[in-house]
């Protein structure tokens, strides 16, 4: 349980680009947490209504603050989410991401207990896919083997949380590119610092599989994103990297045919389908 009489605030920071239909799933699994103390909505430049979404879900939701970021991507709006939460800790998810019931208090409590502990990243499914149960499977299998959880390389942008100190000292270090992996280069630049990363077995969400839908050439290119971003930190692309972007596209190449005909909204199949995730990444 958290500790009410905590003076470390947790601040959760949403950057937003046209996710009318998946921003108030989001919210709602925030807004209930005694562990979180606000939760900073970053509009990108939305033009399908998120923004009056947000406004209007946030009156009755005092945590709630909407705030925009005029240049458009990922790292401009990530960084002004951060700038302006006043927490302790940091927590950064995406608009489709949905928290389960312990997760603020899951972060809160490790970073208090843990003070070393520089960032946090977690486990994540999904809740719109029709195949989810294979990946709930993998990650129960490796629970139960001891194969999740402690201490990692990488962090998870989706699924996050920074303490405000790391974050200070590092951010000036981070990359402003959009054809990089933001979450992988601030990990880097966190274990250049010698700040360790925290897998939590408990900061467990459900994201979208809305990427699945993006055709193979696009996935190979946001997979290349990884191995550019090693590269820019200066560091040489090894064949274990190679190896592991690879798989990753297999798996999706694999799946691919089933997402085609998959519509995220009703839930269905269907010759309609849907649109692949607008990626924040270049590349895709």
């Amino acid at each position: 349980m958290s500790n009410p009489h905590s003076p470390s605030t947790l601040s959760v920071v949403i950057p937003v680009l046209n996710e009318a239909t998946a921003i108030v799933p989001c919210l709602e699994r925030l807004v209930d947490q005694d562990a979180i103390d606000e939760i900073i909505v970053v509009d990108n430049g939305s033009t399908d209504g998120t923004e009056a979404v947000v406004r209007e879900y946030a009156q009755s939701h005092p945590k709630i603050e909407l705030i925009h970021e005029p240049q458009r991507g990922l790292i401009p709006a990530r960084n002004t989410g951060i700038d302006k939460a006043r927490g302790d800790f940091i927590a950064r998810i995406d608009a489709d991401t949905q928290v389960e019931s312990y997760w603020g208090a899951a972060i809160r409590d490790h970073m208090i207990a843990n003070p070393d502990t520089a960032a946090t990243t977690g486990i994540f499914t999904y809740h719109d896919s029709p195949v989810s149960f294979f990946l709930e499977f993998g990650v129960w299998l490796m629970c139960r083997l001891g194969k999740r959880g402690g201490r990692v390389g990488n962090i998870h942008g989706a699924n996050m949380a920074v303490r405000r100190t790391a974050w200070d000292s590092v951010k000036d270090a981070t990359t402003d590119r959009a054809d990089l992996h933001e979450d992988l280069d601030l990990a880097i630049c966190l274990a250049e610092n010698r700040l360790p990363m925290q897998q939590l077995i408990d900061q467990r969400v459900r994201i979208s599989a809305r990427r699945r839908r993006s055709n193979p050439r696009a996935f190979w290119h946001y997979q290349l994103c990884g191995l550019r971003t090693i590269a820019h930190r200066g560091y040489p692309v090894r064949r274990e990297h190679r190896v592991v972007v690879s798989a990753a596209w297999i798996g999706h190449t694999v799946q691919w045919p089933i997402y085609r005909v998959w519509d995220f909204d009703r839930r269905r199949f269907t010759l309609r389908g849907s649109p692949a995730r607008l990626s924040p990444v270049g590349g895709d």
